[in-house]
């Protein structure tokens, strides 16, 4: 039980830094974030071949 306790947190910790770096990357689409700033939180977009 406990256990299962510790993964619950573990995947709400990574649920909530999966939606804020999406928040990024639409703001970054949209222009209103550089991609320095995304860099600096270590989010890498994939380069198009």
């Amino acid at each position: 039980m406990n256990e299962t306790k510790k993964h619950k947190a573990t995947v709400i910790k990574s649920v909530n830094k999966m939606m804020t770096n999406k928040g990024l990357v639409r703001s970054y689409m949209k222009g209103a974030t550089t991609i320095q700033s995304l860099n600096n939180k270590g989010i890498k977009l994939a380069k198009p071949l």
